[in-house]
């Protein structure tokens, strides 16, 4: 695998309670790296979200619950790779810049995805280019 996305594996921590699952903290940040926002994506069944990339932002995403088909392709060289992710795999996916990506729910279940950013949504700078991948 070309180091032009990453997947982070995270720890889960368990107990007779439930589990705990530490997506991203500050210690896993490179220091020019921002937080700027966070949010959670509920997608049903066929829908699909992203097809697009960006050319400042920084984005981690981790399904939380049901399953999603990952596109991701890397403007810089053309690389193409889909993945699936759920709730399961344990993993945070780290999409740099220049790397269009797409998500897309071929479950009955919907999939609740988080989503953390780089930087805050401005509908006046959206700094989101579409592109369909997927």
């Amino acid at each position: 695998m070309e180091n032009w996305y990453e997947l982070i594996h995270f720890q889960t921590y368990g107990d007779k309670r439930g589990s705990l699952k530490k997506l991203l903290m500050k210690s896993k940040l490179k220091e020019d790296e921002k937080i700027e926002e966070i949010y959670v994506l509920f997608s049903n069944q066929g829908s699909v979200r992203g097809n697009h990339y960006h050319k400042e932002t920084l984005e981690y995403f981790s399904v939380i619950s049901g399953k999603a088909r990952v596109a991701l392709k890397n403007l810089d060289t053309g690389a193409f790779e889909e993945i699936i992710m759920s709730a399961n795999n344990n993993v945070i996916l780290k999409v740099p810049p220049y790397v269009v990506h797409a998500f897309k729910n071929e479950e009955e279940e919907p999939f609740i995805m988080l989503a953390i950013s780089s930087k805050e949504y401005n509908k006046d700078d959206t700094d989101t280019f579409p592109m369909i991948i997927i």
